[in-house]
């Protein structure tokens, strides 16, 4: 699927351009409530293409707004945190 996003996209940031440092981003970000779900795991249209630094300014703005749908949880629920990358990780990793 990731290589299928970033053909799709055209190996380009959808939000800055940039073709550097991408990742594949989910737009519905994953929780613990919804990893094992493949409409939001695996839902072309649930992904897209970000450089690093996009992608981090995605998750980073989600935590400052504390947005718990997006990422942002303040606090940690459930045992699981975001990371300053803005991956799904258990909190004694953070």
């Amino acid at each position: 699927m990731r290589s299928y996003i970033l053909i799709r996209d055209k190996y380009k940031c959808t939000r800055c351009g940039r073709s550097g440092d991408l990742e594949v981003h989910h737009i519905i970000h994953l929780t613990p409530d919804n990893i094992n779900d493949a409409a939001v795991t695996l839902n072309d249209k649930n992904l897209t293409t970000l450089c690093r630094d996009c992608h981090f300014a995605v998750h980073e703005a989600d935590r400052a707004r504390g947005n718990r749908e997006h990422g942002g949880s303040k606090d940690c629920e459930d045992g699981f945190c975001f990371d300053e990358r803005g991956y799904l990780v258990p909190v004694e990793n953070i």
